[in-house]
């Protein structure tokens, strides 16, 4: 029986998949995506590092949306040699949204969306040398109510 283009396709990746160090994939905080509130998320994360207010963070998002299916937001700041931002949303299971890692070099700048499943805070934690700086905002999910 000849061998078939799909089946050395699979052979393949499997191999090629086996054959991958772990050191080129992802990091994935598993413990902090696993938390079940935020206090948890973030002692996972950063360990025992005191969290302090900033109005030096800015966050862009509606205040107010009809479905909470995907909420866009930006997050920007002045700090200074930001290592990470993190997206942390009090209501939702898991509270961490997302974690994304920096360059010091980098322009300390990100735009995604959420997901939300009720109105709820949206925060913001950005990590530097200087410690742990955050922000928050309310959002108002409306879910099926006329704006």
């Amino acid at each position: 029986m000849p061998l078939s283009r799909r089946t050395f396709i699979r052979g393949l990746l499997g191999v090629c998949s086996a054959l991958l160090p772990q050191a080129l994939m992802a990091v994935w905080p598993k413990p902090a995506f696993m938390a079940t509130d935020i206090k948890q998320a973030l002692q996972s994360l950063y360990g025992d590092s005191t969290l302090q207010t900033s109005d030096e963070i800015s966050l862009k998002l509606n205040k107010r949306v009809e479905s909470g299916d995907s909420v866009a937001i930006s997050v920007s700041t002045t700090l200074s040699e930001v290592e990470s931002i993190t997206l942390l949303v009090n209501k939702n299971t898991p509270p961490l949204v997302a974690s994304f890692n920096f360059n010091h070099d980098s322009l300390p700048y990100l735009s995604t969306r959420l997901k939300l499943n009720q109105s709820c805070d949206v925060i913001a934690v950005i990590k530097t040398p200087q410690g742990l700086f955050s922000h928050q905002q309310k959002i108002k999910v409306l879910s099926g109510s006329c704006v």
